[in-house]
């Protein structure tokens, strides 16, 4: 497996652990304690009784719908205090890998790989229909696994802190150091029977002392990296792409924000929407600037420049890929007009208007159903903040995409239609009424319709895009085949993997520096009392004025959060960071700045990932939140 080709690096590196250790088919291993949390997060079994770690802005959406005005547990947060008192979620899962085979031969060797690859799973379906199966490209499809999934739909909240705790710093610390964040919140699964599900193997949590330079392990399940682009791609993406999409979100998080502030009931509802557009936004300036800084593109022009003189010295490798450098510029630059276009559809129309998500869902339903949907969407929306953000998305989507305005004609006058529509299938969909969405809403259904019309006639042709991805399978090919004295891994796609590095501080630009661990000393110093980003409670402040730190405590200082140089993304949120023994000892939640470029240019001596000392976590549940028997559950090692 891909792991058998870096285990001797982390070794040497400090790990305590065999291959074996980590994934194992035939024993149980540390790859059995890890989950995919909801298909967009992960999370860890941190007991024999099925409770699960994971991220306090992963479980963040669970916690809101389990919320009120009158039971406000993202402000308060919630603690079962036994078994039965835990929260039932509809629709949340965990999947936890069984195993992964290699079938990269089965697929590559037939002329329709498609075909192959549901063959595959058709016979595996057919072997143990208990499983689901999925075949997975890597290395940009030049090598295919197929992987055995078991999924769980029974995953109860057991606890999660206040968000004064859990999101602590909110969007003023997000992607930066130095953080003082409890992002963390329990559940627990339940197997089909209804009882606590028992793994195979789940983590023993570590609060001795930590030092500087010691072996880190991340295992989790990354969302989505691009490695392996071109000058012309890296630049085209970061500094044309990306930074049109903050320029949109700039100004749908300004309106946001100030009618959050200035109504409670209206920050409740648009709280968890809010950070979900921020965190995007964020993390593109991050990458924009960081790129920029460690001089991403020139690194990738010089890369291409030593690809092009090993060619050229090799008649076997020019005529295999002596135009590939240039028929990659060709492509990106003929999709780069229609990927802008489609970009700009995205941000401002389906992501920066709500009800045109609505209307895009409803189309597809009917009676009861939508109903349903409609009055979920209610529950969580401002008539007030949707149309102030309609009216400004409107005007910068008609900026790149003329035909909107076509199908609004006056927008104010539509923007006031629209609204006025919402508010009719709302009230039908409240008295229980059967309808059309093109009856009592016209417009709204009108615009969808035309709007995504709009979308697929300006968004790159389907065999432009083919093209491009052939190419980056063989650039990816051609990059193994020529720089054969180079270690690569494959680009991160949702699937389970382990990354390495090492406790370590960092200096990421001039007089600028970071050391390995933030304190509660540090969390006090930016309280403000009130402040919805630093507020504190006053249990915390009450612990931290009589130095109570219980057993978690390292010199008399409480430590909050340490950094590592683990090469992490999107989807490795709640994902376990281990030490040399493979004991967790801290909670993957967050990057530095300086390093949300690593999605496209990592850079070790700079990208740094973030993480919940696990002693803070502890501290949390037991000292802050009196929840003993959860500390009991646990497998503690000092």
């Amino acid at each position: 497996m891909l792991l058998n080709n870096n285990i001797a690096d982390m070794q040497a590196m400090g790990c305590e652990l065999t291959a074996e250790d980590i994934y194992s088919i035939n024993h149980s291993s540390l790859k059995d304690a890890i989950v995919s949390f909801g298909g967009f997060c992960t999370g860890e079994f941190i007991s024999s009784k099925g409770l699960v770690l994971t991220n306090h802005h992963c479980g963040y959406g669970q916690i809101q719908k389990q919320s009120s005005l009158e039971h406000n547990y993202l402000k308060d947060g919630f603690w079962a205090n036994s078994m039965a008192e835990e929260l039932k979620n509809p629709g949340l899962f965990v999947e936890q890998l069984v195993y992964m085979e290699d079938v990269t031969n089965e697929v590559m060797s037939s002329t329709n790989k498609a075909e192959a690859m549901q063959n595959l799973i058709a016979a595996k379906k057919d072997a143990d229909p208990a499983l689901l199966y999925e075949v997975v490209p890597f290395f940009e499809g030049n090598q295919y696994y197929l992987l055995a999934t078991k999924k769980y739909n029974d995953v109860r909240l057991v606890g999660a802190p206040p968000s004064s705790i859990g999101k602590y710093g909110a969007d003023t610390d997000n992607w930066v150091f130095p953080r003082h964040t409890g992002d963390f919140s329990l559940f627990r699964v339940y197997d089909e029977a209804g009882a606590p599900f028992s793994p195979a193997q789940h983590l023993k949590v570590n609060v001795a002392p930590r030092t500087p330079g010691e072996f880190t392990m991340v295992f989790g399940y990354p969302g989505r990296t691009q490695e392996y682009l071109t000058a012309v791609e890296m630049d085209q993406l970061v500094n044309v792409e990306n930074a049109r999409r903050v320029e949109i979100r700039d100004v749908l998080l300004s309106i946001m924000d100030a009618e959050m502030r200035a109504d409670a009931a209206v920050q409740l509802k648009y709280a968890s929407k809010y950070a979900r557009i921020a965190n995007g936004w964020k993390k593109w300036i991050g990458q924009i600037e960081g790129v920029a800084f460690t001089k991403g593109v020139d690194r990738k022009r010089k890369l291409e420049a030593e690809f092009t003189a090993r060619i050229a010295a090799d008649a076997n490798l020019w005529d295999k890929y002596g135009s590939l450098l240039n028929d990659i510029a060709v492509v990106s630059t003929q999709m780069s007009e229609g990927t802008y276009k489609r970009n700009e559809f995205i941000e401002t129309v389906y992501y920066g208007m709500e009800w045109f998500n609505l209307a895009n869902r409803l189309g597809r339903m009917e009676g009861e159903a939508m109903n349903a949907a409609i009055l979920s969407f209610d529950k969580d929306f401002s008539y007030e903040v949707s149309a102030k953000t309609t009216a400004a998305m409107l005007e910068m989507a008609t900026t790149e995409l003329p035909e909107i305005a076509e199908l609004t004609g006056d927008a104010s006058a539509f923007n006031t239609a629209v609204h006025n529509e919402l508010k009719a299938i709302t009230a039908a969909a409240q008295r229980g009424d059967i309808f059309e969405l093109d009856s009592l809403a016209p417009k709204m259904a009108a615009f969808t319709a035309g709007a995504f019309g709009i979308y697929r006639a300006n968004s790159p042709s389907a065999e432009l895009a083919s093209k491009a991805s052939e190419l980056k399978s063989t650039y990816m090919k051609a990059l193994i085949e020529v720089f054969p004295e180079r270690n690569f891994y494959p680009n991160a796609n949702s699937t389970l993997r382990v990354t390495y590095g090492k406790l370590e501080g960092v200096s990421p630009r001039d007089a600028v520096s970071y050391g390995t661990t933030t304190y509660l000393d540090g969390a006090m110093a930016k309280y403000k009392p009130g402040d919805y980003e630093f507020d504190m409670p006053s249990k915390l402040i009450e612990l931290y004025d009589n130095k109570d730190y219980g057993d978690y405590a390292e010199n008399g200082k409480l430590p909050v959060c340490n950094i590592a140089s683990n090469h992490t993304t999107g989807g490795n949120s709640g994902s376990p960071v281990l030490n040399a023994r493979g004991e967790l000892i801290g909670l993957n939640f967050d990057r530095i700045w300086e390093g949300t470029m690593s999605d496209v240019n990592f850079d070790a001596n700079i990208c740094r990932n973030i993480m919940v000392d696990s002693r803070y976590v502890l501290f949390i549940i037991d000292k802050f939140a009196g929840q003993r028997w959860l500390i009991d559950e646990m497998e503690l090692i000092k």
